[in-house]
């Protein structure tokens, strides 16, 4: 089979455009069809798919992963309108937006996939709405204005600006979409990695309300520019005549999915908590808080490369033995590192060992959906929906659980473990990934009893 036809019956997630049942349609008709569209896997249209895709991840996930940075501001800095408010209302703000962005994700995808004729109008609209939330957040004068504004709002809307750098990359790669996933998936690394200093800067030279405002415009900018190019390969007029395949929802039950996504849940508790009070801890030291936001920094690229290392590994080995070796590294990182950790160098060497190891988790999703949906394209995106949704609930649980947990009043008291406040959250954070270890430990066992059961009933 040719890559034309073939990549009209291998489009997935969302799934394969249907341009009439094999009966109603000869093979030339469709070959012809196919050639009128823009080559897969190749060109310069896809490449620039890819740009565009990378720029909305860059700057919506990247710049969720820094408000550790505002954290420390917001609470710490003489200058900060908001001074005196405890970390777990301003961890909520950040918090909140980063859950409504993934929860808001599974349901993005279906409606612009239900109604491919307004995609235009629903992702100007998502723009305008969430540069808006930006600008009245910086007139905001209560904390409850910041988790509507720039938590609630931003995130929902965010997340679905950024549907398409999801739904529209099965369109464009067949052969190369592993290659150009991770392309796109690198962008909030970068994000990551560049922007809690360009924010640490902005916040220490202009304050809070004008970062916001700054923040905005190029919010507005890059992702507007992204958002005009981005492209679907497939037409409205003939995306309109696609017919929907059913998803097959019985593996909300499965076992394996089950586990997984409980899993999944107990990971993120532990892992947001890290990506919002590092700067903290490391401002808790003495040092300028430059030095938090490079710690942060360094955390949300060593996470890009943990997922790298461990995706590969996911081609090469089970997942579950990759889950068990992440949450049982992060765990003694945690405890033998962080528990420990009164310098920036032992700082440095947490976030490096931590990010790599926890953070390359997610790269086990599209394992899972592939041994619990099979074949069903459809049904192995909403399985990596429904998990992001589980990290989306962590994402608001987690950090106020830490929150509870952390004391700022030790800070300073002596301590030779757990310091600055911090112990009860250490224990935490290295308990929920020993039970990360635990979850992965107990996908292999049912794997292996479903397996021993295969193999030893009737042939």
């Amino acid at each position: 089979m040719d890559i034309a036809s073939m990549e009209l019956s291998d489009l997935a997630q969302p799934p394969a455009l249907s341009l009439g049942t094999e009966a109603q349609r000869s093979e030339s008709e469709r070959e012809l069809l196919a050639s009128e569209l823009a080559p897969v896997d190749c060109g310069w249209q896809a490449w620039l798919f890819v740009i565009c895709a990378f720029t909305l991840e860059t700057f919506i996930w990247g710049f969720g992963f820094c408000w550790g940075v505002f954290q420390n501001y917001l609470t710490s800095s003489p200058d900060s309108p908001f001074l005196g408010s405890t970390q777990t209302a301003i961890s909520t703000i950040g918090t909140v937006s980063l859950a409504f962005a993934y929860l808001i994700g599974f349901v993005s995808i279906a409606l612009l996939k239900r109604y491919p004729q307004h995609v235009a109008k629903i992702l100007w609209t998502s723009l305008a709405v969430a540069v808006g939330s930006l600008i009245l957040s910086s007139f905001a004068t209560q904390i409850w204005q910041l988790i509507l504004l720039q938590g609630v709002v931003l995130g929902t809307f965010s997340g679905v600006l950024y549907a398409p750098a999801l739904l529209w990359v099965p369109e464009w790669f067949v052969a190369k979409r592993s290659l150009a996933s991770g392309l796109i998936f690198c962008g909030s690394g970068v994000g990551g990695g560049l922007f809690p200093v360009i924010v640490g800067f902005l916040l220490e030279k202009t304050g809070f309300r004008w970062t916001l405002r700054i923040w905005a415009l190029l919010f507005g900018l890059f992702t507007g520019l992204a958002t005009w190019f981005i492209k679907p390969r497939i037409p409205v007029s003939r995306a309109r005549e696609t017919r929907i395949a059913p998803v097959d929802w019985s593996f909300f039950v499965h076992p394996t999915f089950i586990i997984v996504a409980i899993t999944t849940l107990i990971q993120a508790l532990a892992y947001f908590p890290i990506s919002l009070y590092m700067p903290t801890y490391t401002s808790a030291l003495g040092l300028a808080p430059i030095n938090g936001q490079l710690v942060l920094s360094v955390f949300n690229l060593f996470s890009v490369v943990g997922q790298i290392i461990f995706g590969y590994l996911c081609d090469k080995i089970s997942y579950s033995r990759v889950v068990m070796v992440s949450g049982l590294g992060a765990a003694l990182s945690a405890y033998l590192v962080w528990g420990f950790a009164r310098n920036l160098g032992l700082i440095f060497t947490f976030v490096i060992l931590f990010g790599s190891l926890s953070g390359g988790f997610s790269s086990i999703q599209p394992a899972v959906a592939a041994e619990v949906a099979g074949a069903n394209s459809l049904s192995s995106g909403v399985i990596v929906g429904s998990l992001g949704a589980m990290k989306g609930f962590a994402a608001i649980i987690g950090p106020i659980i830490a929150g509870s947990l952390y004391n700022p009043a030790d800070a300073r008291a002596p301590s030779t473990y757990g310091l600055f406040g911090f112990g009860r959250v250490t224990l935490f954070v290295g308990g929920m990934m020993l039970a990360t270890g635990a979850g992965g430990l107990a996908s292999a066992i049912f794997a292996h009893l479903r397996q021993s059961r295969h193999s030893t009933g009737p042939s």
